[in-house]
């Protein structure tokens, strides 16, 4: 019966990884249903970009990645239904980046970052 209970407290009881609706600034807290869930990524890469930041110019790693043909009515309807709000990219109970949605997303593209690089490649191999 210990053995049983030590086991039970030690299982995970968090969300899976995935897109969820975030709350507003500063709060980052997880505010709906999963929009899309590891299961249903058909593709991820990581890939380095380069962009311009207050007139720096800065070098980061991304995870490029795509819902499942099946998946991706359902991810356009619900990036429409976001537009002006925020998606999160949760990943071990922790929202690790919350980009607003500007328009809908047809395509079933998106983009995991962070400036942490050690970090992204963490993740990016935990989620293949």
């Amino acid at each position: 019966m210990a053995l049983l209970m030590l086991l039970c407290a030690c299982s995970r009881h968090g969300r899976a990884d995935g897109w969820y609706p975030v709350a507003d600034y500063p709060d980052n807290s997880i505010a709906g249903k999963p929009l899309a869930t590891v299961k249903d990524f058909e593709a991820l890469a990581i890939v380095r970009d380069t962009f311009v930041i207050d007139g720096y110019t800065v070098d980061r790693l991304l995870i490029q990645g795509r819902v499942k043909p099946e998946k991706r009515q359902h991810w356009a309807d619900g990036t429409e239904r976001l537009i002006g709000k925020r998606l999160g990219f949760v990943y071990n109970d922790s929202v690790i980046t919350a980009p607003q949605i500007n328009a809908r997303i047809e395509s079933g593209a998106f983009q995991i970052n962070s400036p942490d690089s050690v970090f992204l490649l963490q993740v990016f191999e935990q989620l293949q």
